[in-house]
């Protein structure tokens, strides 16, 4: 019996398959991290000091070190699959971004294997470090991708000027109310529905 499967056509479904499966389990990363650092968060009252994904930490150290694992999986799986299904303008910039993704998956193992202590110290020092740097480095994978696609349109500058506003505001309620948990997770929550949008919508696609 005759295979009369073009090698081209079984090149192009494996493709395919292999794109699903990575957009499939993206997503279910997503659902997984989303609903868990939202419930993690509010194991303490969001809106005291004690709050903080940090703080909790404290109290409940296993579920600190699952909030680490599966943040970091969830935006590094999910940022990947942007960076792979999307062109920039210069591939230096995807190449940092990269970097940044994985400089973060180092920085949030670190961080919550490291727990903060109430008392300044070493541990205090690498703890915050790595926590902040942890931030930083996944929020600059995002903006790279933002401030540098190929084909640049509106929604990209629309979603750049509300993140840059949000961080601002940010900064404006931990000096006037100090830090809280709620305060701590808004930054989170918006690279949430930046990614959502950006892999499982059309929102960015249009002109």
């Amino acid at each position: 019996m005759e295979n009369n499967v073009n090698p081209n056509e079984a090149i192009v479904n494996n493709k395919d398959k292999k794109d699903l499966i990575f957009k499939y389990s993206a997503l279910v990363l997503w659902v997984i991290s989303f609903i868990y650092f939202t419930v993690y968060g509010f194991l303490r009252n969001p809106f005291l000091p004690e709050g903080t994904a940090s703080e909790i930490g404290l109290e409940f150290p296993l579920a600190f070190k699952f909030w680490g694992v599966t943040s970091g999986a969830a935006l590094a799986v999910n940022l990947c699959y942007i960076y792979k299904n999307n062109e920039f303008k210069y591939s230096k910039v995807k190449t940092i971004g990269y970097v940044c993704m994985a400089l973060g998956v180092i920085c949030i193992m670190t961080c919550v294997h490291v727990p903060s202590t109430r008392v300044f110290g070493l541990q205090m020092i690498v703890h915050w470090g790595t926590a902040l740097s942890f931030a930083l480095f996944f929020a600059a994978a995002l903006i790279l991708f933002l401030l540098f696609p190929k084909n640049k349109n509106k929604q990209y500058l629309i979603t750049t000027y509300c993140f840059a506003a949000l961080l601002v505001g940010i900064v404006i309620a931990l000096i006037i109310w100090g830090k809280n948990g709620f305060i701590e997770s808004l930054p989170m929550w918006m690279a949430y529905i930046i990614i959502f949008l950006v892999n499982f919508t059309k929102v960015y696609k249009r002109t």
